[in-house]
């Protein structure tokens, strides 16, 4: 791995790591005005518990994300009435854009690294710290280094045929079934994760046969068929709802 490509992902790394305190003490700001006795039974014990982890003293910054993801609802609803008006979706993908770049960052190679990867990773960052309300000398030095590193880009180039076909394809799932999803109060919690999950695994494939053999896969798999049932209970589409017109856009490009 080239040196420069080693200090890019030892840069976003590091920012993780300083910006997991103030992820911790922002939802815990929120969650203790919501419940002050029982927040953490309330909030953030479901979603270890769901993640099987036995010991709830150490949350990573992927465990903050998932109690960040899965509690989106109370979150979003707290911040629109007490601080500003946030857009639901934006805010969301937003958060969902931290944790994929947790996973690039935890999967470190060549491929998934480039120079606008990593401005593209920063940006996030500094915006995420403003969301959390991080301390203003982590927003500003996060911000000084993208702003130094965005004027070293070199000219964009246009993405290839496939990646644009990807992302739209990840796009038309995003916003019918994920964010509809996302924002049903009695969705169960499980259900929101998986359908989360799954997002995230789709985002890190690098192809688009791995994409598209992916999310087949997953309408015939035994959890699979537990989500439809749930979003069918509410009344929401689900992957099988906008697959023919997925496979129309694979099948013209393939």
């Amino acid at each position: 791995m080239k040196a420069e490509t080693i200090h890019e992902y030892t840069t976003l790394y590091q920012y993780l790591l300083l910006l997991k305190e103030p992820t911790y003490r922002f939802l815990i700001q929120v969650f203790h005005h919501l419940s002050p006795l029982k927040w953490w039974e309330d909030y953030i014990e479901p979603v270890l518990k769901h993640e099987k982890k036995d010991n709830f003293k150490y949350l990573d910054v992927s465990d903050l994300l998932n109690v960040f993801k899965m509690n989106w609802d109370v979150i979003f609803k707290y911040l629109d009435k007490k601080f500003y008006k946030f857009k639901y979706d934006k805010e969301y993908k937003l958060v969902n854009k931290i944790h994929k770049l947790r996973t690039v960052v935890a999967h470190a190679n060549d491929v998934d690294m480039s120079p606008y990867t990593f401005v593209d990773g920063l940006n996030n960052l500094w915006k995420f710290s403003k969301l959390i309300q991080a301390d203003p000398e982590l927003t500003e030095e996060i911000e000084g280094d993208l702003n130094n590193y965005k004027t070293d880009l070199p000219a964009r180039r246009k993405k290839p045929k496939e990646e644009t076909v990807k992302l739209k394809i990840l796009g038309i799932i995003e916003d019918r079934v994920m964010l509809k999803a996302k924002s049903c109060e009695t969705l169960p919690a499980d259900v929101k994760l998986s359908i989360d999950r799954t997002m995230l695994r789709l985002h890190s494939m690098r192809t688009l046969d791995e994409v598209h053999g992916i999310l087949n896969n997953s309408l015939t798999s035994e959890r699979g068929l537990e989500i439809l049932a749930a979003l069918r209970k509410e009344g929401l589409l689900a992957f099988e709802d906008v697959i023919d017109e997925i496979n129309a856009i694979y099948t013209m490009t393939t």
